[in-house]
């Protein structure tokens, strides 16, 4: 089993989730309030419950939990949960570690603290000999788009989904930052 994650920006601590950190953990779920004109879909109720018993895992043979991480996002001087993300490490490579979700609450947003976030988050699994972070954002989803471009995933791997367009069609970009 991987060790528990914990680490500190000028800002910030990452550090895995502890379970009761998961309500409010899906209250920041919950307050995603365009997700379902964007991919199609809300959260369910339990989401977070489930990413921390069971993790949210890929679509490959024989995953498990053991090399999944769910992370808690706080603010350093006061402790306030403000937003996770999860990693799953060897996807779809032995050297890349794939987020899942990543999400800061909006009432955080337009701070800096998704990009010190993910920095510090690609930093630490770099440290630990991943190569490459991943990510798949629904295409509807401009906001995360230039989030994470701008956070250096630039390599385009994949696009996924529905094979015409139309207003209820979904698709994905897979992303790399190498």
């Amino acid at each position: 089993m991987m060790q528990q994650l914990y680490f500190e920006t000028e800002k910030l601590v990452i550090s895995s989730t502890l379970i009761h950190e998961c309500a409010e953990l899906q209250g920041i779920c919950d307050s995603w309030d365009d997700k379902m004109e964007i991919e199609g879909s809300v959260f369910e109720p339990d989401y977070i419950q489930k990413c921390f018993s069971q993790g949210d895992l890929p679509p490959i043979k024989n995953a498990n939990k053991s090399p999944y991480r769910l992370l808690s996002i706080k603010l350093k001087d006061t402790q306030e949960l403000i937003g996770f993300s999860d990693l799953y490490f060897g996807y779809p490579t032995s050297k890349t570690a794939w987020i899942s979700i990543f999400m800061i609450h909006p009432s955080y947003r337009k701070n800096g603290y998704a990009q010190e976030a993910i920095k510090m988050i690609a930093d630490e699994c770099n440290k630990q000999g991943f190569s490459k972070m991943g990510i798949a954002v629904y295409l509807k989803n401009w906001r995360a788009l230039r989030f994470w471009t701008q956070a250096g995933f630039n390599n385009v791997v994949g696009i996924k989904g529905d094979k015409d367009y139309s207003p209820d069609a979904y698709a994905r970009i897979e992303l790399l930052m190498c």
